[in-house]
């Protein structure tokens, strides 16, 4: 390490108590989607810290909309590159709240980890991005390029209003490049990056059979709405539970030589890991070695996040329901519509013989983005990676994640990348999510070391 991110690490680890209780204070806002008056004190909250930081903030509002919450916009620094920063300052639910040790806006520190809904996802990651840049600015007084944070409230929930937001000024989609939230580190301590982030198509469909629920005994006469919705999802999916309804890729793009040398690089043994955590023997479709990471990065998915009917309470209650319901995700790629995989589906369903099942849209559609997996802001990311961790980077052409990069970037082909200290077992989305302090730290500095490397490509 040399003098110079010595004495950047120094003001790091020196600031990381004042830093872990700002991350305590923020993590006690619950600004979940059902909440607007806690979405806007989270909004608030993220100005404020931005304008400590020394930036200027501007906080952009849908016109007429006051349910929508605010874009936050923060400036700092100059240069001939801007970098755009994508964050967010809303969170998961944390229901069920029995499944969490400590209460999940109750911030905890146990042996190391900062635990609360939001210390990873994405409150956690998007404050050491601003350590990173305040502990530059101590170490070495001023910033080598200019930095836009983008810090939205709806991205847990489809970014909605993303592109109305970034409309209200012409200059938001402007930059040399973006770095997305998140960002890692894998199992065995190695830096994980991605070059781009999958879209999104989720629909709710919905089954009614009857009036009104009958009696149980009716089962003989009467249609099940549960049952024939079963029969309806079945159809979606060969034996393996590998999807496979016409349509689900359309327009989807190729990969090209450079990524598919790139998922050919990836360690085999990561998968045997995955296994492990989740208590599989295999993966669908007997999806091994390269083809399972092909698949991770190319395939196209249909998740069924929710499926519920009829009577589900202590003790039995024996109806035959007349309603039943499952919500559908999608996990598109570059080039693929929305619109067109949901009239595929409808088309699809139709044809099998399920033309009364509704579909019913309950979040915003997200288009697919991705940069060259060789792009000089991976190659940046990577050289800072590799200098905190001390292990060659990962390269991944897609995080798995459904992310507004599309929004931001795509109008001029913006290239993004990510970067982080993230762990594994950071539980995003679930009870007991959390951050690792040190991992936290780690961030700052690898963010600090990425402007560098990002300014020198000018």
């Amino acid at each position: 390490m040399t003098d110079r991110y010595r004495t950047l690490r120094t003001t790091i680890d020196e600031r990381m108590p004042r830093w872990t209780e700002e991350l305590v204070e923020f993590c006690r806002i619950p600004s979940e989607a059902s909440d607007i008056g806690a979405l806007r004190a989270a909004a608030g909250w993220t100005a404020e810290r931005l304008r400590r930081l020394g930036a200027t903030v501007d906080i952009v509002e849908v016109p007429g909309q006051p349910e929508v919450p605010p874009l936050v916009v923060g400036e700092i620094g100059e240069g001939p590159r801007t970098l755009t920063m994508v964050q967010h300052y809303d969170v998961q639910p944390a229901a069920p709240h029995a499944l969490w040790t400590t209460p999940a806006y109750e911030p905890a520190v146990r042996d190391g980890r900062l635990y609360a809904r939001g210390a990873t996802d994405n409150k956690g990651e998007m404050l050491s991005r601003g350590w990173g840049l305040e502990a530059y600015l101590e170490a070495f007084g001023a910033l080598p390029c200019r930095i836009r944070f983008l810090i939205e409230g709806e991205e847990e929930s489809g970014s909605a209003h993303l592109d109305a937001l970034l409309d209200e000024r012409a200059d938001l989609r402007r930059a040399d490049g973006a770095l997305i939230e998140g960002g890692g580190v894998d199992a065995l301590g190695r830096p994980v990056l991605t070059a781009g982030a999958r879209g999104g198509v989720s629909v709710e469909l919905v089954c009614r059979t009857l009036k009104y629920d009958a009696h149980s005994s009716l089962a003989t006469m009467l249609p099940s709405a549960p049952i024939r919705l079963v029969l309806a999802l079945a159809s979606l999916y060969d034996a393996d539970g590998v999807p496979n309804w016409p349509g689900l890729e359309t327009g989807a793009r190729m990969p090209t030589e450079a990524q598919l040398a790139a998922i050919a690089a990836l360690p085999t043994e990561d998968l045997d890991a995955t296994k492990a955590e989740y208590g599989v023997s295999a993966f669908i479709g007997g999806r091994e070695g390269t083809a399972a990471w092909h698949a991770d990065a190319f395939a196209v998915t249909c998740n069924i996040q929710g499926l519920w009917s009829g009577y589900t309470g202590p003790g039995g209650n024996t109806i035959l329901p007349a309603e039943a319901h499952a919500r559908l995700d999608m996990r598109i790629i570059p080039d693929q519509d929305p619109a067109t995989v949901m009239a595929a589906l409808r088309v699809h369903l139709d044809a099998q013989g399920f033309p009364d099942i509704e579909m019913q849209t309950f979040e915003g559609d997200e288009p697919a983005y991705w940069s060259d997996i060789a792009d000089p802001i991976v190659d940046a990311a990577a050289a800072a990676s590799e200098a905190v961790f001390g292990q060659p980077a990962l390269r991944y052409v897609s995080m798995s994640g459904i992310v507004p990069m599309y929004q931001v970037c795509a109008h001029h082909g913006v290239p993004m990348t990510t970067l982080g200290g993230a762990t594994e077992d950071c539980r995003a989305h679930a009870p007991d999510e959390n951050y690792p302090l040190s991992g936290a730290a780690d961030a700052a500095e690898v963010t600090a070391r990425f402007l560098d490397a990002f300014a020198e490509q000018g």
